[in-house]
């Protein structure tokens, strides 16, 4: 226990022991860290924080270790008051630079070789794992019974960390590979041509919005369409059950969740009901299939997109000396991986694995609510895993609420006040470096690691006074569109949006991917160019402007915006 005296309060102890930011400590070691908006907002329930802390960056770290990525060796985080800041384990001698990328040629030829194999066989591994958690009747379970749960559940949570990041750093290394080569002929990621080469691909995601959308059209059939539309997702459920046609509407979405349901709203915390626990998380993708109406685009759109991707990659390939080809068509092959895999493994991965760990969590958190060590099931969410292993063989000898409770309040309270305290209390870096700039070019672009430059801190904006713009961002997705702006900072806040709007928002996950077919473009604060938000609208044919850091603070509902997307600059109409 810690007796610093901190704002006249004393403070018990930190969230994620040995992994909670101290300046002193840990900028001396390694001069950067950077913020990573892209997970972290809305910021992180104290639970969540420190099993995405510890395990996200071992994750990397073993994946690192494991492939002999040669210019870094993973990422390490750390814990400012519910968020992550990054700091990058950069290889700086030349001599082991060169050992290390021999050793990663030799273990990227597997992988060429049979991507889809070993990213199966890995997926197989991590369904067994989740069936052997969902197996136990936490109710009837003993204490013993939940603790052996709750370190299967750590020892499931590191596992899929692990996995996670081996097929991301090799589909993500070859993408930034690629970048680097197609150079000379006057590409960028951020060119139409370039990101044209990876667009028009499937993935379980996807075929599981075909689900969602066909529920939309049935419901379209049976005269549901108005009672979905003008119901909240609660009155939805418990109106359609009052009628036959209803019962039948239930029972095919039932039957969806039962394959399909082990799946969360938000990506990256337990504090928000999965599909198959509360069934009207499911409402809002549906309504939004319902309001854009017609058939489903994705489909149509995807075969367009195919072709375009055939013919950026033709009109490359013949400019490119023939001795070069071979290595540039393997490159975009296992580049492609970074528009399937990264949308499908999110869901076999973080979606899937953080449904059945809340399941295990509320159970666990029932036990203690009843012995009275907690006020309620969720406030386990705001205990950590040490915390909990301390009260769980006898939950009646404690009292956690004064922990639980003022945790959840600064959480509460930061969240609602997010806009006004961000850049006071998460800044966009933490450095010993002059600035920003000078922290990316020597503790971040070095490392070559494509899932940090491309997804979580993302490239930055090139900010370009001729085109005399409101706000710059990174081309995402190419395009130009103009609408109304949706401000959108929450998944529970997107039955707000309408046909034709422009989506603003801090970033998106797998649960918006269906409002895409409703909008114009999307804004987004982060993300780079691998990021969910620019891949999807790569795959929707939607401009999408990523990284623009003040999108979400600048923009109103309401205000009429133009997104040039492929050129990375916003324009606020009526200001």
């Amino acid at each position: 226990m810690m007796e610093e005296e901190r704002h006249g309060r004393v403070k018990l102890w930190d969230s994620v022991p040995g992994f909670d930011f101290n300046k002193e400590v840990d900028l001396p070691e390694m001069n950067s860290f950077f913020f990573d908006g892209t997970h972290s907002v809305p910021l992180l329930t104290p639970m969540y924080t420190w099993f995405w802390i510890r395990h996200c960056g071992y994750g990397s770290q073993y994946a690192c270790e494991k492939l002999s990525m040669p210019r870094y060796k993973g990422f390490t985080l750390r814990n400012v008051e519910g968020s992550d800041y990054i700091a990058m384990r950069i290889v700086r001698n030349e001599e082991e630079i060169k050992q290390r990328t021999a050793k990663f040629n030799e273990a990227l030829i597997p992988w060429i070789e049979d991507f889809d194999g070993i990213w199966g066989a890995q997926r197989e591994e991590l369904l067994g794992i989740y069936k052997n958690l969902l197996a136990l009747d936490l109710e009837k379970a003993t204490s013993i019974d939940l603790m052996h749960h709750l370190w299967d559940m750590i020892s499931a949570n590191r596992r899929m960390w692990e996995i996670h990041f081996q097929g991301m750093n090799v589909s993500y290394a070859a993408f930034l590979l690629l970048e680097d080569l197609v150079k000379p002929y006057g590409l960028t990621s951020e060119s139409p041509g370039f990101q044209n080469m990876f667009r028009g691909y499937d993935n379980k995601v996807f075929q599981v919005d075909k689900k969602l959308w066909k529920l939309g059209r049935k419901a379209l059939e049976k005269g549901l369409d108005e009672l979905i539309l003008n119901s909240s997702n609660e009155e939805v459920i418990k109106k359609l059950g009052q009628s036959k046609a209803g019962n039948e509407w239930l029972k095919d979405l039932h039957d969806v969740l039962e394959v399909d349901g082990w799946r969360m709203v938000r990506m990256m915390d337990f504090n928000e009901p999965y599909w198959l626990e509360d069934p009207s998380t499911v409402i809002s993708p549906i309504r939004a299939f319902i309001k854009r109406g017609g058939d489903y685009d994705l489909d149509r759109v995807r075969m367009e997109l195919t072709k375009e991707r055939e013919t950026a990659v033709a009109d490359l390939l013949q400019k490119v000396p023939p001795n070069e080809k071979p290595w540039l068509e393997t490159l975009i092959k296992l580049g492609g991986k970074t528009s399937s895999y990264s949308e499908e493994h999110d869901l076999y991965c973080e979606l899937y694995c953080h449904a059945v760990m809340r399941r295990g969590f509320l159970g666990i958190g029932r036990r203690l609510a009843k012995a009275g060590t907690i006020d309620k099931p969720e406030d386990i969410f705001f205990l950590n895993p040490d915390e909990t292993e301390m009260v769980l063989m006898g939950p009646e000898f404690h009292k956690m609420q004064y922990i639980a409770n003022r945790r959840r309040a600064r959480w509460e309270h930061l969240n609602t006040k997010w806009p006004q305290v961000k850049d006071v209390t998460h800044p966009p870096v933490f450095t010993t470096r002059a600035s920003l700039e000078e922290a990316v070019g020597m503790d971040l672009m070095p490392s070559a690691d494509a899932i940090i430059i491309k997804i979580v801190v993302g490239e930055l904006p090139r900010v370009r006074p001729e085109l005399k713009a409101d706000i710059y961002g990174v081309c995402g997705a190419p395009g130009v569109a103009e609408g109304p702006a949706r401000v959108i900072m929450n998944y529970s806040d997107l039955d707000q949006i309408q046909k034709g709007d422009v989506l603003v928002c801090p970033g998106t996950n797998p649960a918006w991917t269906p409002v895409y077919g409703l909008v114009k473009a999307v804004v987004s604060d982060r993300g780079g160019t691998l990021s969910h938000t620019a891949i999807v609208g790569r795959e929707y044919g939607v401009p999408t402007l990523v990284n623009t850091f003040t999108g979400t603070s600048v923009i109103k509902t309401g205000q009429r915006i133009r997104v040039d997307a492929t050129e990375g600059a916003l324009y606020i109409l009526d200001k």
